[in-house]
This record gives C-alpha cells, sequence and structure tokens, in this order.
C-alpha cells in the first residue's frame, strides 16, 4: 500500500524555483519531442459568463498526461477560473494535482495547483524565449500586471538581459504596484506605460498576460525582430501579428487550434496547421530552427500544456516529498 502524501501550497513555495522550474519545463518539452509524452486535449467545464446560465462567470479545464522519459509519471491537473474572484480576495485561477503510479494507477500525492500552474506558465514563455530572442533584446514589455505578469518577468529575467521592462495594465494602480514591487524583488527598471502602445513600440519581446478577449497589441507597434508572447485564453493580438509575422510557434497545435490566441482565425479557415511554422518541442530537439536572423519578427502562442504540470509537480513529489522506495516506482 502506497500512502497518499498531501502537499501544500506553502510547501511548495517553499522548494520550487523559478530556476528549477525552467529546468524541468524544457525537459518536458524535450519528452514531447521525443515522442514521450501522452497528453489528450484538455476538456473544459464551462460556467458561462456573468450573465449566462450557470451565472458564474467561470470555467474548469482537466488536464492529465503521462510523462515517459525521464519522469515516468501519470496525473491530472483539475484547474479553475473565475472572472470575479478578486473582489473576493482570492486568485483567478486555482488548481489540484493529482499524481499516480503509472503501472498501478495507485494515488501517490495529491497536491496544491495553483503556484505549479502559475510559475510553470511564466516558465514555458522562458523556455519559448530562449529559442526566440533576438541577440540584442534589451526591453521588455508585459501587458497584464497580474500575477502571471510577475511570474513571466521573473522567467524572463533568467533568459534575458533585460534594461528596461514596460508594465501596462487595465487598472493602472496594478501596474504602479506592479513596478513597485518587482523593482525591489528583481532590481530591475521597471516603467509604468500610460497605454498598451507605449508598453510595445521600444519593447524587443512583448508578452500577453491578461483575461480579455480583444486585441491589446497592434502590429503596427512591433519593432523590427520583435518577439509576441501569447499567453492568454482569448486572443489578446491584433490578428495580423500572428496572421503576417515572420514566423508562427505554438507549444501544441492540438490545443491551439481549439482554444485561446488563435481560436478564432481557425474557425474562420485563416489559420491552419500549416501557417505554423513549428511547435516549441520540435525547436528545443533540433527538429525545426527557432529565431534564425535579428530581423525576424515571430510570434508564439504558448496556451499552456498539462504535461508541465504534471513534470513539475512529479519533479517536486520525487525529490522533495516522496516516502517510498524507489526500486519498487521505477525512476527511469
Amino acid at each position: 500500500m502506497i500512502n497518499i502524501k498531501l502537499i501544500s501550497q506553502q510547501e511548495i513555495k517553499e522548494r520550487l524555483t523559478m530556476k528549477k522550474a525552467l529546468e524541468v519545463v524544457e525537459k518536458v518539452y524535450e519528452s514531447h519531442g521525443n515522442g514521450q509524452v501522452v497528453m489528450p486535449s484538455k476538456i473544459t467545464l464551462d460556467l458561462g459568463e456573468s450573465t449566462d446560465w450557470p451565472p458564474y462567470a467561470g470555467s474548469y479545464n482537466a488536464m492529465p498526461a503521462y510523462l515517459g522519459e525521464g519522469f515516468d509519471m501519470s496525473g491530472i491537473k483539475w484547474v479553475w477560473g473565475f472572472e470575479d474572484n478578486y473582489k473576493k480576495g482570492i486568485p483567478y485561477i486555482s488548481a489540484v494535482i493529482i499524481l499516480n503510479d503509472p503501472r498501478t494507477g495507485e494515488v501517490l500525492s495529491i497536491m496544491d495547483g495553483g503556484y505549479i500552474t502559475d510559475i510553470r506558465t511564466g516558465a514555458s514563455s522562458g523556455v519559448t524565449a530562449k529559442y526566440l530572442l533576438s541577440r540584442n533584446a534589451k526591453n521588455l514589455g508585459i501587458i497584464g500586471a497580474g500575477i502571471q505578469g510577475r511570474m513571466n518577468l521573473r522567467a524572463m529575467n533568467e533568459v534575458m538581459n533585460i534594461e528596461n521592462v514596460f508594465i501596462a495594465d487595465i487598472r493602472k494602480e496594478s501596474a504602479i504596484k506592479f513596478a513597485e514591487e518587482m523593482s525591489k524583488e528583481l532590481g530591475l527598471k521597471i516603467i509604468v506605460a500610460d497605454n498598451n502602445e507605449k508598453a510595445c513600440v521600444d519593447s524587443d519581446v512583448i508578452i500577453t498576460v491578461t483575461i480579455a478577449n480583444e486585441p491589446l497589441v497592434k502590429k503596427e507597434w512591433l519593432k523590427k525582430g520583435c518577439t509576441v508572447l501569447s499567453l492568454g485564453s482569448f486572443q489578446e493580438l491584433d490578428e495580423n501579428i500572428p496572421l503576417y509575422a515572420d514566423k508562427l510557434f505554438v507549444d501544441s497545435w492540438e490545443q491551439n487550434s481549439h482554444r485561446g490566441e488563435l481560436l478564432s482565425l481557425v474557425l474562420d479557415g485563416k489559420i491552419t496547421k500549416d501557417n505554423v511554422y513549428a511547435e516549441i518541442p520540435d525547436v528545443i530537439v533540433g527538429r525545426k530552427s527557432g529565431r534564425e536572423n535579428d530581423d525576424e519578427i515571430i510570434c508564439a502562442c504558448i496556451i499552456g500544456m498539462g504535461s508541465t504540470d504534471i513534470g513539475v509537480a512529479s519533479e517536486l513529489y520525487k525529490n522533495e516529498f516522496a516516502e517510498y522506495d524507489k526500486n519498487v516506482i521505477s525512476l527511469r
């Protein structure tokens, strides 16, 4: 009988760094590139908008995955997001992760998934940027001053030599608070932009991390060699950016084809898989190239994969919390 290990968010925060998350997410992407992951598309339980029925303005996603190479772990993340949670002083997104022995199905651990979701999302953009940045990238623009804005800045600080950060948010007070807190934490120069355009025009990298469903970044704002990363659940970019960027990347075409930034373009028949230059895992294993010159305008849509949650949770469990016989539970 395997004892189920319950792991709290506080325990995870004490042990999981952004540097470690970046290492694990890149390892997960490599496993995808080598065909060592089984990952069905997300299943969504949609509770609608606040004016619909049910009137809860939120949704849940079930995100299962099995990782072979280097992990040998299966599990599922049950994650939810509710638009009005900030009014109640609770996070927009929370989650729980269950890890299972892949040979017996026995539950090994149940852990908080909220912090893992936050940090692996930032790490996903950091790993992506590592392969797509122009060599002289120094200015970073972020649209969205919430938790993900912070996590993405922490990740980018690990992979990019940042000189200036431009932060914009629909709530100016949130951007001001972001600048104060993150400049103190990371020692970076952070400038509160009066609007999205001012956050973008001088940026070598632009990251959108909001819950908006409208274009926040226009193609004419992009400088030569710019890398644009869209991480929201809906459309955040002028459609001309993914349509006419020199290269379009995704983390997973299967998931990007039915949710997130590209959904409306897919439904309108404007984008198909043929328009995607590569999935990020193919770049990491060397099957496709990333950035090839410093003039390319590159767009990457990172919808988020359950495999990265299971990968991070697995590494934490095995290295920090496991109390089982490692000769019985294979770590091949």
